[in-house]
């Protein structure tokens, strides 16, 4: 029993894992397309989630009408996917200015943690501040290049992708091999 789960567990994974492969190679082809679509993809599941809370809210017997956000949940839902979905290009652009803003902050957060640290011995709290301004940096060159940032990271992270999904469909091979051997 535990070996047929296993088994159907393992091609699942296989699957999974050679849809994600295409999806790395995608996004190493194409980066600015590949954001397009994951952004247009966020777009429809925020309306359609949007409707259906909409829907939702009239299906509901009257008393339980009373306490339901439904109906301006699904307005305010779906009215945000249109608008992402008609200006994605622009989020696109504006994206890595808002990560690079976010990164900065949280590492100034961080980097006084780590300056507090310092009155403690043994803390390493000098390479946990070397970090924060590394990555203090890396939000910098976000807000100052956006454009190639954006498609730098759409890359990398179609790079890690594939190797990571490389490796699991290896694991799963190997996993089902050595089931059939028992």
């Amino acid at each position: 029993m535990i070996r047929n789960y296993l088994k159907n567990f393992e091609k699942y994974s296989i699957l999974i894992s050679s849809l994600l492969i295409i999806l790395g190679i995608f996004l190493l082809i194409s980066p600015m397309k590949s954001l397009e679509v994951a952004v247009i993809f966020f777009a429809a599941i925020m309306i359609v989630n949007g409707i259906s809370s909409f829907i939702s809210y009239f299906m509901l017997p009257n008393e339980e009408r009373l306490f339901s956000l439904d109906l301006v949940t699904g307005i305010v839902t779906t009215l945000t996917g249109s608008l992402i979905y008609l200006y994605r290009m622009d989020l696109i652009n504006v994206f890595p200015v808002i990560l690079g803003i976010w990164i900065i902050v949280s590492n100034l957060i961080k980097m006084q943690l780590s300056i507090n640290l310092s009155a403690i011995a043994g803390s390493n709290w000098l390479l946990l501040l070397i970090t924060q301004i590394l990555m203090i940096i890396l939000g910098v060159v976000l807000i100052t290049n956006p454009f190639s940032s954006l498609i730098a990271l759409t890359t990398l992270a179609g790079s890690f992708l594939i190797i990571a999904e490389v490796a699991s469909l290896i694991e799963s091979i190997y996993i089902l091999v050595k089931l059939r051997n028992l």
